[in-house]
């Protein structure tokens, strides 16, 4: 009966999210070639940089919330989501007031690009200030994924139409963000019928920051071997071949993240399914995991065939360059889309975060590692994301398998 019931649901829930992942998806693949061709290699590179520092900026304030506090909201009480709603309000206030600090004390150390410190302090922090935890939770994603249409749709528009300067994008992409979060804050108080101003409670900041601290170094080394790569190799690279490699990475990780929506709403199902067992879950996981690969094998087969097409309208790319670069890294579409069903069945079982910690941990050193040491061009490293993902699916089988095998002997 449940998992009919799922079945349903999923039914119901999947069209509306997948319409706007959809689209999310198109905004980068249809603005990011526009925004190239419109400022150039350099210019484009100076751009991808910037939005590399937004998201790692937002991975902070974000505070590791996503996956601290996702699990426990799936079977708390409305009090229990409501103590929560207000660790996470006031924890992320005090985290977006750290990284406005960072981003002021980077740019004057020349750490972090020049001239758009206040956008990409206001973007960071508008990324990471979403309530996609309660949303993910409660399971309305399919509901909010009419809004999201809306937004996404407006700053498609608006991009194609108005963006010719790095600033301006930077300005559409922090609205969109900024409108998203407070309309999700919004919705999440009206659920919990919260009275204004009652999310912020000084009091719950040390307990929200604990709450996310099991977390959030797993998300900021996470980003080491994603968001940061191009970061730590902008130092050796040029800003052309950075941009090169920006344009492949954010092709192939917008279609990973149109992944992202039916990953959010298996997750809780998967938490669900330990309550038949472990084993149960990670059956349930599996058969998702492997559809994950074959899915991921086909997006890659069309993306290597239809890449040489498309470059020739990317004036200013060198389309050959970017063919190579996403032979290399394209290999994560079935890696990772097969591979996240069983890193979320981890974090749901709550038995093996030693396991899943360890294996970011050693993705982003591998990552951080790599990139400085070869990151000389685009297509080395393409290499150096791979290696370092491949790194994270070893470190955390190797994990599980010293987990299980300490729980038999014990």
């Amino acid at each position: 009966m449940a998992a009919a019931a799922h079945a349903v649901s999923l039914k119901r829930a999947l069209p509306p999210v997948y319409a706007a992942a959809a689209l999310r998806l198109a905004t980068p693949l249809l603005a990011l070639p526009v925004m190239a061709s419109r400022l150039g290699a350099e210019g484009f590179g100076r751009l991808g940089l910037a939005l590399v520092w937004a998201g790692l900026l937002a991975i902070v304030v974000e505070g590791g919330f996503l996956g601290a506090a996702t699990r426990r909201a799936v079977v708390a009480t409305a009090a229990q989501r409501l103590l929560l709603a207000q660790q996470v309000f006031s924890a992320r206030c005090v985290l977006c007031v750290a990284v406005a600090a960072g981003v002021w004390a980077a740019t004057a150390a020349g750490w972090a690009p020049a001239g758009n410190a206040v956008l990409l302090a206001g973007l960071g922090c508008a990324l990471g200030g979403p309530a996609t935890w309660y949303l993910q939770a409660t399971s309305q994603l399919h509901r909010w994924a009419r809004v999201e249409l809306a937004v996404q749709a407006a700053l498609l528009t608006a991009t194609l139409t108005v963006a010719r300067s790095i600033e301006v994008y930077l300005l559409l992409q922090l609205l969109a963000a900024a409108t998203l979060a407070v309309l999700g804050w919004r919705r999440l108080r009206h659920d919990l019928a919260v009275p204004p101003g009652a999310l912020w409670a000084a009091r719950q900041v040390l307990p929200g920051l604990r709450l996310g601290a099991s977390m959030l170094p797993v998300s900021l080394a996470g980003a080491a071997y994603s968001l940061a790569l191009p970061a730590l190799a902008a130092a050796r690279m040029a800003p052309g071949e950075l941009g090169v490699y920006y344009l492949a990475d954010r092709v192939v990780r917008a279609l990973l993240y149109g992944s992202d929506p039916l990953v959010q709403l298996i997750y809780p199902r998967i938490v669900s399914r330990f309550r038949d067992g472990a084993r149960a879950a990670l059956r349930y996981a599996a058969r998702w995991a492997l559809g994950g690969l074959v899915a991921g094998a086909l997006l890659l087969a069309a993306l290597l065939l239809a890449t040489p097409l498309a470059g020739r309208a990317l004036a200013g790319v060198d389309a050959l360059r970017l063919h190579g670069v996403l032979k290399v890294l394209g290999v994560l579409l079935p890696l990772l889309m097969g591979w996240k069903f069983i890193g979320f069945w981890m974090l749901g079982s709550g038995r093996y975060d030693p396991a899943y910690r360890a294996s970011i941990v050693a993705g982003g050193l591998c990552g951080a590692v790599g990139a400085w040491q070869l990151g000389h061009d685009a297509v080395a490293l393409a290499g150096v994301a791979l290696g370092a993902e491949a790194a994270v699916i070893c470190t955390a089988l190797a994990g599980m398998a010293r987990a299980a095998a300490h729980q038999r002997t014990a």
